[in-house]
C-alpha cells in the first residue's frame, strides 16, 4: 500500500515537470487589456527603445511575460505588471498581441 502511495504522488510530482502548453487566450479580453501595455508598447511596432511586442507567438509572450513575474528577468515596471496579472490575462493578451501585424514598411 505504502508503495503504491509512493509512486502515485511521485507520478503526480513528475507530471507537474512537463512543460506547460498555452492556453488559449480571449481575444476580446486581450484586446481590452492591452492598453496598458500600448502605453509604452507602441501598436505601430516601433521600439523607440522599448521592445515591440506587436506580432509575438503566444507562447513566446506567455513565457517573457511569466519570465517577469517570477523576477527572472530585471525590468522592475515590467515585473509588477506582469505580477499584477494571471495566467488567463496573460494568455489574453499573448493571444491578442499575435494577432497583430507589423505594419508594411512603405518604400519611398
Amino acid at each position: 500500500m505504502a508503495r503504491a502511495l509512493l509512486m502515485a504522488f511521485t507520478a503526480c510530482l513528475l507530471a507537474n515537470v512537463q512543460p506547460q502548453t498555452v492556453r488559449a487566450g480571449d481575444l476580446e479580453l486581450g484586446e481590452y487589456l492591452s492598453s496598458q501595455c500600448t502605453t509604452c508598447h507602441q501598436r505601430s511596432g516601433k521600439s523607440n527603445g522599448i521592445p515591440p511586442i506587436v506580432g509575438w507567438d503566444a507562447q513566446s509572450f506567455v513565457a517573457v511575460m511569466q519570465s517577469y513575474k517570477d523576477k527572472e528577468r530585471e525590468n522592475k515596471v515590467m515585473r509588477n505588471i506582469a505580477g499584477s496579472l494571471s495566467a488567463e490575462e496573460i494568455a489574453a493578451l499573448a493571444a491578442y498581441f499575435a494577432t497583430l501585424k507589423l505594419p508594411e514598411e512603405k518604400n519611398n
